[in-house]
């Protein structure tokens, strides 16, 4: 049997700490959460498939942040505004396609978890994820990401605190 207390506690708080905007502490944990979750599973490509949705959304919002300074600098520099408005839609269409991209990992790692684990939630979380990342483009999707973020605390202390570790079939010689 593989303890996931660890993994409820963590991520379960992690998901709170998120939701209430302390987001880089939150996220720290949740990825202890997960990594935790991949070990007992013996699936660590629940992990990696985390951790790559997590550098997308680091990259993603390094981009925009980036992107919105840069072209409101030139914006108040320049005599032509339209260069800055540029920059801000073609940077902003990046990100938004790497932001989709690392949720599609999240959702990967999440539907996994929910394979592996039985708390159904956390497909719930996935699906609502990359959707409202999707129509974060028409902004409907806001609300879509903050249901997904409540129910993420609910699916993270849903978790059992033990699993039984997967069989291993022996290597035939």
């Amino acid at each position: 049997m593989a303890e996931l207390k660890n993994a409820k506690l963590m991520g379960g708080i992690g998901a709170l700490l998120t939701f209430l905007g302390l987001g880089f502490i939150g996220f720290v944990l949740k990825l202890f959460a997960v990594k935790n979750i991949a070990e007992a599973t013996g699936r660590e490509e629940i992990f990696s498939k985390y951790l790559w949705a997590a550098i997308l959304n680091i990259v993603a919002s390094l981009i925009l942040v980036g992107t919105m300074w840069g072209s409101m600098l030139k914006m108040g520099m320049s005599e032509s505004p339209e260069m800055g408005l540029g920059m801000l839609g073609i940077g902003g269409l990046v990100a938004v396609v790497l932001m989709i991209v690392g949720v599609w990992f999240m959702k990967q790692s999440y539907d996994m978890i929910s394979q592996e684990t039985g708390v159904g939630m956390f497909h719930t979380v996935a699906l609502l994820y990359i959707i409202g990342a999707i129509l974060m483009i028409v902004l409907i999707g806001g609300l879509l990401i903050v249901i997904a973020a409540i129910l993420e605390i609910v699916a993270f202390f849903s978790l059992p605190d033990e699993i039984s570790k997967p069989v291993e079939e022996p290597v035939p010689v």
